[in-house]
C-alpha cells in the first residue's frame, strides 16, 4: 500500500465507511501489523500532544493533568484505552448479533485514530496560525470521531440500525469510563474534590 492509497482510503472512509471496512479486511494484515497500526497512531498522537504542550503550555495544577503531561504515561493510557475500545466494540457488538471480530475491531480503531491524528496535526498548525479556531477544530474532531465510530462499528458488525449503534456506543463509552476509573483508582489516581 502506497501513500496515495492511504489518502484514497481516508476519502473512502469518509464517503463510504462500509466499503472502507471491506478494504481494510481485504488487506488481510497479520495480527502483528494490526497492533503496529494502533501503536503508530498512539505514537503520532502523543508526539503531537507533546508538540502542542510545547507550543501552548498549560498550567498543570492537579495529579491528572501532571500525569497526562508525561508523554510515556499519556501514550500508555491512550494505548490501553484503544485496546479496551476495540475489545468493547467487538464483544458488545457480538452480544447484539454482530459478526465483527477483535482483530478487525483493533484494525478499525487504529485506522480511525490515524485519521484523527491527521486532523490533530491540522489543529496544531491552525492553533499556531489562528488561535481562535481551536474550539471549532476541537468540535470538528469530536464530530468526526462520533461519525467514524458509529459508521465503522455499524459496518464492522453488519448492523442496519444507526440508532442502535449510537446507543451501544454511548453505553460502551460509559462502561469504558467506568473501567478506566477503576484502574485509575487502583493506581491511586483520583480527582481532587474541593469544597
Amino acid at each position: 500500500m502506497k501513500l496515495g492509497d492511504l489518502g484514497d482510503l481516508m476519502v473512502l472512509t469518509l464517503r463510504d465507511p462500509e466499503a472502507a471496512v471491506r478494504v481494510l479486511r481485504d488487506l488481510d494484515l497479520p495480527m502483528a501489523a494490526r497492533w503496529m497500526v494502533l501503536l503508530l497512531a498512539v505514537t503520532l498522537s502523543t508526539l503531537l500532544a507533546g508538540l502542542s504542550l510545547l507550543l501552548f503550555p498549560v498550567e498543570v495544577d492537579n495529579p491528572v493533568s501532571r500525569m497526562l503531561s508525561e508523554p510515556m504515561t499519556l501514550a500508555g493510557i491512550q494505548f490501553g484505552a484503544m485496546v479496551l475500545s476495540a475489545l468493547f466494540v467487538a464483544q458488545i457488538g457480538r452480544l447484539f448479533g454482530g459478526h465483527g471480530i477483535f482483530p478487525d475491531a483493533l484494525l478499525i480503531v487504529g485506522w480511525v485514530e490515524l485519521m484523527l491524528v491527521g486532523l490533530q496535526a491540522v489543529q496544531v498548525v491552525m492553533m499556531a496560525l489562528f488561535p481562535a479556531t481551536a474550539t471549532l477544530l476541537s468540535m470538528l474532531a469530536f464530530g468526526l470521531f462520533l461519525y467514524l465510530a458509529v459508521t465503522m462499528t455499524k459496518a464492522l458488525h453488519g448492523f442496519t440500525s444507526t440508532g442502535k449503534v449510537v446507543l451501544g456506543l454511548i453505553g460502551s463509552i460509559f462502561l469504558l469510563g467506568f473501567v478506566l476509573s477503576l484502574i485509575a483508582a487502583a493506581f491511586g489516581i483520583v480527582p481532587e474534590v474541593t469544597p
